[in-house]
């Protein structure tokens, strides 16, 4: 512990990075709370990791912990979780000795490549995105499939081929990444660094594969979002301007120039995730309800929110690259909102904190967090009606990414059918975490 706390004030001191923890308690209590009662525009989600659950795993916990193990490979960067869990339930039903790492080690790159391009033909109705044609993977497909096989290796070799054996013992999730850090041990696992391991290591606690300990947040553009927006995380932000690149695709347009912005790198991501699992073991916070309820409000509500929209350039081919942001001050003045406009913000059960707007755009294509100005409240909004307020409405406001709450289900035929989610699996409880 004291040598977490060492390593927390050397990083604080280096990135400039402070938290306001009375209102990180505040924000954290109410979005953690919603999450576990299903409040409001809550009601109805799902987490991938339950939605997509191939149904044959339902009740055989290693072949579980093996699909998930694998599973956390691809949660790299930009992907879309619910595309690439959806890639790789497709990928286990057509090739499921693919998450056997006893089987997996004596494949070759190539091996697994052909299936990883022959589930993308069949989840992509024919076609996929990207010249390697690979649907999920196709972002450095042959590294990916390298350290799968390295990895299945591993887990073979130190930890007889269970991933629940690196979690024995453990008192916190420091311990168990002490043990999967490739940086630190030979029995480590390649890509594995705290963002991908905290999320195998939640969805394990959440199937009850493991035993609870203390946990961070999971630490990704969603959350450190919501830690910007709502002052959380203090940063020291500084000039965005011209981008070093020779890439011409990659130029940084000059309007974007003159935004404060915060560069992402691993050191910054790590003090997060250390302040959070102390954080929140101090306070007695489920970190399960808190990473959840947090996450879905940015890639729900804050996702839809106009001063988080941004212009994209079109590039070659799909290809798009961020032009302009939003002009909070136009907004303030009642410019700029779109035609029946619908508001998420009223359905947000922190909007009080909210206080300046961080669109996705930059951070997709240059991993920085821009501020785009301060958060503005919806001037035209209604009131429901009296005595009723919009954020408790369940079901009042969902967001087309929740392919997980209507999705489409794509078959080998190419046809399409839209299915209606109303359930939620039984072994998702989060309560314990």
């Amino acid at each position: 512990m004291k040598a977490l706390a060492k390593s927390r004030k050397k990083n604080l001191k280096k990135f400039g990075l402070r938290f306001d923890e009375k209102t990180a308690f505040e924000v954290f209590s109410a979005v953690g709370e919603w999450w576990r009662e299903k409040r409001g525009f809550y009601a109805k989600l799902v987490p991938p990791h339950l939605f997509y659950l191939p149904e044959e795993l339902k009740d055989d916990a290693k072949r579980r912990c093996e699909w998930l193990f694998f599973m956390a490979i691809p949660m790299r960067g930009g992907i879309n979780s619910d595309d690439a869990f959806r890639f790789m339930r497709e990928l286990f039903s057509c090739y499921p000795e693919m998450f056997d790492p006893c089987l997996v080690q004596n494949k070759t790159a190539e091996e697994l490549a052909e299936a990883v391009r022959d589930t993308a033909s069949r989840v992509h109705n024919g076609g996929s995105k990207g010249a390697k044609k690979a649907g999920t993977m196709s972002f450095k497909l042959e590294e990916h499939m390298g350290a799968w096989i390295e990895n299945a290796k591993r887990l073979v070799k130190f930890w007889r081929g269970d991933i629940r054996n690196v979690f024995k013992d453990v008192k916190d999730f420091e311990e168990a990444f002490a043990r999967a850090d490739y940086e630190r041990s030979e029995a480590g696992f390649l890509g594995m660094r705290r963002k991908i391991f905290s999320l195998l290591t939640l969805w394990l606690q959440d199937f009850r594969d493991i035993h609870q300990f203390p946990m961070p947040l999971i630490v990704d553009f969603h959350t450190i979002r919501m830690l910007l927006q709502h002052r959380i995380a203090l940063a020291s932000y500084s000039r965005l301007g011209p981008n070093d690149t020779e890439n011409p695709l990659r130029f940084r347009p000059e309007s974007l120039w003159e935004y404060p912005a915060v560069r992402l790198k691993d050191k910054f991501v790590d003090t997060i995730i250390m302040w959070s699992q102390d954080f929140l073991k101090r306070k007695k916070l489920v970190p399960y309800d808190v990473a959840h309820g947090l996450w879905y409000l940015s890639r729900t509500l804050c996702a839809s929110y106009q001063g988080n929209r941004s212009k994209d350039k079109r590039l070659e081919g799909r290809r798009t690259i961020t032009e302009f942001l939003v002009d909070a001050e136009e907004l303030a003045r009642g410019i700029g909102w779109p035609k029946n406009y619908r508001d998420p913000c009223r359905f947000c059960p922190v909007e009080r904190t909210c206080k300046v707007a961080i669109p996705s755009g930059p951070y997709f294509d240059w991993g920085v967090m821009a501020k785009a100005g301060r958060h503005v409240r919806y001037p035209f909004r209604q009131k429901r009606f009296e005595g009723v307020s919009w954020r408790t409405m369940p079901g009042s406001f969902r967001s087309s990414k929740h392919r997980h709450v209507v999705w489409t289900n794509v078959n080998g035929n190419g046809h399409e059918r839209k299915e209606e989610i109303s359930f939620q699996y039984d072994l998702g409880l989060s309560g314990g975490t």
